[in-house]
């Protein structure tokens, strides 16, 4: 008899917790009809993340889930509206945008037990501030690393180092925005661990030094991705820094290229999910963000991406192995843009970075 009380009085609790828990009563067919708008970023990115999580999500929900790709005109468009009318519902974030809504004030918290596929997200990831203060949920990122041409180099590189080898001069090539320089060269710095130089004048100084070693290097400074691929396929360079995920798509899609993690560590952006204010249907946008870091959703996503994911259980395919984090001890090694820092001295370092190095290439 006990254990028959014992065993209604759990089920009782769970159902209780079902309909105290809105965003999770269990029937996601409650959502049909319902509509929000969600950003995502341009190019390839928008088709992948439509076919393995958006489709799929509203062919289970009976939602509407309308996307609004974009870079970097997001902000200026949220500054635009009405607190109570924002032009998107859920925000997706990279660091620079997530900071950016905080200072305006735009985001709303993100109820936590409506994110139960949260507890399976790497413990690294949840230690960073929009998950601690309770407005963003990891999503995914990027890996900034070194790439190059196999059979071009004489050498098979293992560091940021290399890139400063004499057979490499006039054959690089390097992102022209100075904070991707600035990294690099504090990874080659031997001053601090990681990149933290760039917390000190000194330090500072010392990566600006190494920029110029490393602009004298360089065949052009791209600006962009496909001017990037564009000048390894022509082999007007054959070593440059970029983000795997674009480097596996061309590899996928028959680009002799490869990628190395160096020895002295990666540097990553990282993409957060978020809620604005005045959000239409809150319950529905926290049922799709839970949706979106579901290891289902996320190995659909991960098998079209070559991005990491933050869910464990996340399948990373053969491909992406050796390159994408999939331990929690890894993303401990991984160091993150820090867009405080950045966004502190942005003005100083850009006009610096364009009067002492890029004016050192060749």
């Amino acid at each position: 008899m006990k254990k028959a009380v014992l065993i209604t009085g759990m089920i009782a609790v769970f159902f209780f917790g079902l309909i105290a828990n809105p965003a999770f009563s269990g029937d996601l067919k409650r959502f049909k009809g319902k509509k929000i708008t969600v950003t995502c970023w341009s190019g390839p990115y928008v088709e992948d993340f439509k076919k393995a999580i958006v489709e799929p999500f509203m062919k289970e929900t009976g939602a509407i889930v309308l996307l609004s790709p974009g870079w970097s005109e997001f902000i200026s468009k949220i500054k635009a509206s009405p607190e109570n009318k924002p032009p998107y519902d859920v925000f997706m974030a990279d660091g620079w945008n997530y900071l950016a809504a905080m200072n305006i004030k735009r985001l709303q918290p993100i109820r936590k037990e409506n994110i139960p596929n949260a507890k399976d997200i790497y413990p690294e990831l949840l230690k960073r501030d929009p998950w601690v203060r309770g407005y963003g949920v990891p999503f995914d990122g990027g890996l900034y690393l070194p790439v190059y041409v196999p059979g071009k180099l004489g050498f098979t590189p293992t560091s940021w180092k290399d890139m400063l080898r004499p057979e490499l001069k006039g054959k690089l090539t390097f992102d022209q925005t100075f904070y991707y320089g600035l990294y690099a060269a504090a990874f080659i710095s031997d001053m601090a661990p990681g990149a933290q130089e760039l917390y000190t004048e000194k330090g500072i100084d010392e990566c600006f030094r190494m920029s110029k070693q490393i602009a004298r290097q360089v065949r052009k400074f791209y600006k962009g991705g496909a001017e990037f691929f564009s000048l390894l396929k022509t082999g007007e360079a054959v070593m440059g820094p970029y983000y795997a995920g674009g480097t596996i798509s061309h590899r996928r899609k028959g680009m002799n290229i490869a990628m190395v993690v160096p020895k002295e560590g990666v540097v990553a952006w990282i993409g957060y999910l978020t809620v604005l204010k005045g959000a239409r249907n809150r319950d529905l946008c926290e049922a799709f963000i839970n949706y979106c870091i579901d290891p289902k959703s996320q190995s659909r996503f991960a098998a079209a991406q070559g991005e990491y994911f933050s869910n464990r259980k996340t399948h990373i395919p053969e491909d992406e192995k050796g390159i994408i984090p999939t331990t929690n001890e890894e993303f401990k090694h991984i160091t993150f843009f820090d867009w405080n820092l950045l966004n502190k001295n942005w003005d100083k370092l850009d006009a610096r970075w364009k009067r002492e190095v890029l004016t050192q290439a060749k």
